[in-house]
């Protein structure tokens, strides 16, 4: 890949930046930490924490005020990025678009912390929580995204089979965004039937629905659709993991056979893939192991990785489809912060 402009580095940095903070999350999770500043915006009163910490221990309160203090400062540098790419690149509305949609996906993530903390860890504020971080991680890769030239197929190229290339083009972006609609769903309801029931004394447990086929897998008790609500969450869960695995596994085998080839595509929908075995496997361990707390925590960071992986895999398909608006033909050189305010260009950046 040629050198990447400042903007892409910055948005490079800002997406293994998000990563690493769900990361950080799901560790404060899966070790009972959440409860472990009692307050919120504070932390047992004051900046920074001291004094005594009740029936937490000092490195689960230290594990929740660094999460805090760590998506304070992401969301500091995200909103100073959304500001700058809108005032220095106002002409790419596909870079500064998606930033600036960052901007109230993070009012809505601040005001979703302080209830989970108020609300005891209630599991559906739990669930939005994970779910509005998954967005604001896609809003900043769509934005990074943006910043490369991507080629839009045409007429002129040639398709496999007889068909039309643009038409395949569009019929392959629909159900890669299908796929990645699915990946999402797994990862949104996987995180609300681990933490259904759990209760703000659960500690670092399981709550009833993670834990409702106890250590059977992939049955339940025998069966596939057992009695009890807990129960039924977690084979619900299991049946839309088979339905995104095989929507992901599709989409794998026909990137193959697309004309023209994409290799940026083809890395996305495979690393995905390879990705989601992975995540299938460290699932079953974790029921098999008693859910532990480092299965716990893997399972959680490698199905955020899935998901941008598959929602950026959408991107560069709609790119391909012309959907977004790109010009067709060779890709241009994009301007670094510095060139483009001068409106001269001194880096280029790699195209498709």
């Amino acid at each position: 890949m040629a050198t990447m402009t400042r903007y892409q580095r910055v948005g490079l940095g800002l997406v293994i930046g998000l990563l690493a903070l769900t990361a950080l999350g799901g560790i404060v999770r899966v070790t009972g930490s959440g409860l472990a500043c009692p307050d919120w915006p504070a932390c047992y009163g004051s900046l920074i924490p001291s004094g005594d910490f009740g029936e937490f221990a000092a490195y689960q309160v230290w594990l929740e005020w660094t999460h805090r203090l760590v998506a304070a400062i992401m969301g500091l540098i995200i909103l100073g990025y959304a500001i700058a790419v809108w005032r220095k690149l106002r002409s790419r509305t596909r870079v500064w678009l998606p930033a600036l949609a960052s901007i109230p996906l993070l009012a809505l993530q601040v005001v979703l912390g302080g209830l989970t903390v108020t609300e005891q860890l209630e599991a559906l504020i739990v669930t939005l929580h994970l779910a509005t971080a998954m967005l604001i991680l896609v809003a900043v890769a769509v934005s990074w995204l943006g910043t490369f030239d991507w080629r839009v197929v045409t007429t002129e190229d040639e398709a496999p089979l007889g068909t039309d290339a643009p038409s395949q083009a569009r019929t392959f972006a629909r159900f890669v965004l299908l796929t990645a609609i699915l990946v999402y769903a797994v990862v949104v309801v996987g995180s609300y039937v681990t933490h259904v029931g759990a209760g703000p004394d659960s500690g670092a447990h399981v709550g009833p629905g993670g834990a409702a086929c106890g250590n059977q897998w992939p049955l339940c008790y025998g069966g596939l659709w057992p009695d009890g609500e807990y129960a039924q969450w977690n084979m619900g869960h299991r049946f839309l993991v088979l339905g995104g695995g095989l929507a992901i596994f599709g989409a794998a085998m026909g990137v193959v056979m697309l004309r023209p080839r994409s290799r940026p595509l083809t890395l996305l929908l495979h690393g995905a893939a390879t990705l989601y075995v992975a995540q299938i496997f460290i699932g079953a361990a974790m029921i098999w192991i008693n859910f532990d707390n480092w299965a716990r925590a893997l399972h959680l960071s490698m199905g955020s990785i899935v998901w941008l992986l598959a929602a950026a895999a959408a991107l560069v398909a709609a790119y391909r489809a012309g959907w977004l608006g790109v010009e067709r033909g060779a890709s241009a050189a994009m301007q670094p912060m510095s060139a483009a305010a001068s409106g001269t260009a001194a880096e280029s950046e790699g195209g498709e």
